[in-house]
């Protein structure tokens, strides 16, 4: 796996081994950054559930003032932190919460975080883990009007059009994924 563009642009990063992280494809993460490459830079990243680190190091490549990467295993962290450094981010706001999603979510919360980019890739093998995060994200206060949130899914997942403050309004196809683009609702 390496970073796609910016200036970490071709480095070499790690994935965890085992059956417990699915790392996001090439394809997805180009498509994702694509969407999004005019607003990318200076705005802050959230990635839950970040296994490797892939998708907050791409940010930061890219330009993104902040990445905040969310992943509870221990090894994954590892991983992680070495990616951190094979990217030469450690001047840069990268940070690693060693911590369950569900811990992360109300402590950056009560922080007064806010994210332009949230995304999240829950493990399909737990599938009962995809509502009850979108819920407790979906309460919580980490973003703004503007803010983006993703959710990679398998494609067969079915997910609700309103988490808490949260609307969907677009889902892509990727070969066996499905990311569910949500946004505030405007009316909140």
């Amino acid at each position: 796996m390496r970073i796609i563009s910016g200036s970490a642009r071709g480095k070499k990063i790690e994935a965890p081994e085992g059956l417990d992280t699915r790392p996001v494809t090439d394809k997805i993460r180009q498509s994702l950054f694509n969407i999004w490459q005019f607003d990318i830079p200076g705005s802050r990243f959230l990635d839950l559930f970040s296994g490797s680190g892939s998708m907050g190091l791409e940010a930061l490549s890219r330009g993104a003032n902040c990445a905040v990467m969310v992943e509870k295993g221990k090894e994954a962290g590892n991983v992680i932190r070495r990616n951190i450094k094979a990217c030469h981010f450690e001047d840069k706001d990268a940070r690693l919460m060693n911590q369950d999603v569900f811990t992360a979510i109300p402590k950056l919360s009560d922080q007064k975080e806010k994210f332009d980019f949230i995304y999240l890739d829950p493990p399909y093998t737990v599938d009962e883990i995809f509502h009850p995060v979108m819920e407790a994200l979906g309460n919580s206060d980490l973003f703004h009007p503007e803010s983006i949130i993703a959710l990679r899914t398998h494609k067969n997942k079915k997910m609700n059009d309103v988490y808490g403050k949260l609307e969907k309004y677009r889902e892509k196809t990727y070969g066996i994924s499905t990311v569910h683009f949500y946004r505030p609702k405007m009316d909140e």
